[in-house]
């Protein structure tokens, strides 16, 4: 069943969006059962139409976003949720937590196990900077949760109580989404 929870999530998603979709399109059924060619269609073709019509939206949506025009709507889009008051800083947020995600070039320098909760217990943490407190170095952490690692906590340690867990974030990830399952 694991095996089976990627695909099943995409679909989950890709059906969500569809529904959204079909839903929107609705309206438009009883006008096109109206037109000569689809009058000899059964009700439940509506169903396929819809479904047809949300995949053609999907296509174009991804069409029109991968070209300039597309470009062009997208930062303008941007500029009104930078412009409203409190959408503005959620907005900056959930962008920058995406960013960090999907980069290429990981916003973690690198995998550290630490004591957590409690000493003796290790948990995986992603150093995503260093500073000097106090004249001691302090890595800056981001503690993922499991089965989610896009949710966590944000914590400092003294470099010397962090110790190197060995692998790259790409492993680490695998090993807290799973539940330590996946290596």
């Amino acid at each position: 069943m694991i095996i089976l929870a990627p695909m099943a999530v995409t679909l989950y998603v890709f059906a969500f969006m569809i529904r959204v979709i079909a839903g929107l399109t609705a309206p438009l059924i009883p006008f096109l059962l109206r037109l000569p060619f689809f009058s000899s269609f059964p009700a439940a073709a509506t169903y396929v139409v819809s479904f047809l019509a949300a995949i053609l939206f999907l296509w174009l949506l991804g069409t029109v976003a991968s070209n300039i025009f597309g470009r062009t709507v997208l930062i303008f889009a941007e500029k009104i949720f930078l412009k409203a008051p409190v959408i503005n800083r959620i907005y900056v947020i959930i962008k920058q937590v995406v960013h960090a995600m999907t980069s290429t070039r990981s916003a973690f320098r690198k995998v550290v196990r630490i004591d957590y909760p409690r000493k003796g217990i290790k948990t995986l943490a992603f150093v995503t900077g260093e500073t000097v407190l106090h004249g001691v170095s302090h890595y800056s952490l981001f503690v993922p949760t499991t089965p989610n690692p896009t949710s966590g906590f944000f914590c400092m340690i003294p470099v010397d109580e962090a110790e190197d867990a060995g692998f790259g974030t790409e492993v680490a990830m695998k090993i807290i989404a799973s539940g330590g399952m996946i290596r």
